[in-house]
């Protein structure tokens, strides 16, 4: 019984890539003290080399140790912003503050503390934002935790919205802790508006 045409190319393929993979992981230690003498970070470089380990060209592992170190280097800018609805959802006693908002490379980090601390880090909030160009963002990647002394303890707490639009000039973006299925724009939430 004879292969089917093409079939033998992708058995090739396959084989260069795993001779490729095996190769790439002998030179790894080196490839890796080099660029670190350089001063990429470690996540510029495991990107770098897993596109040489794979398909990638070495133009192509250049084009992404450089666009990793562009992104490194944007320093967070404090963006303003106010609060026009303040109902957290939060049990009464609890007061959520919040500390930050800060474009970053990858989006928009706002970071928030709640007092007295939370009873659970596995409380974290739902979190909705829709810009002005009406695009909405949810499923933020978020950070909870506790912080300070054992009778001063707040539960500190972060999201990320990813980057609005180039065109979007305002973003909406709203908080709750209330357990409900209907959307934070249906229910009373904490909001913040943030001028981009």
């Amino acid at each position: 019984m004879r292969p089917a045409p093409g079939e033998c190319d992708s058995l090739r393929l396959a084989a260069k890539a795993a001779d490729r993979a095996k190769a790439a992981e002998k030179l790894r230690p080196a490839f890796e003290h080099k660029l670190r003498e350089l001063g990429y970070s470690s996540l510029a470089i495991a990107h770098a080399f897993s596109t040489l380990a794979g398909p990638g060209t070495v133009e192509e592992a250049l084009a992404e140790l450089a666009e990793k170190a562009r992104r490194e280097q944007i320093v967070p800018v404090p963006l303003d912003f106010e609060v026009v609805e303040q109902e957290s959802g939060l049990p009464v006693g609890y007061l959520l503050m919040i500390t930050g908002v800060e474009r970053e490379a990858h989006g928009i980090r706002i970071t928030y503390r709640v007092r007295p601390p939370l009873p659970s880090r596995a409380d974290r909030p739902r979190v909705e934002g829709r810009d002005d160009c009406d695009q909405e963002y949810r499923h933020f990647g978020q950070s909870i935790g506790l912080a300070g002394s054992r009778d001063r303890t707040i539960t500190l707490g972060s999201f990320v919205v990813p980057l609005p639009q180039p065109s979007a000039s305002l973003l909406r973006v709203r908080i709750s802790w209330l357990e409900s299925s209907a959307s934070l724009w249906e229910c009373p939430a904490h909001e913040l508006r943030i001028t981009l």
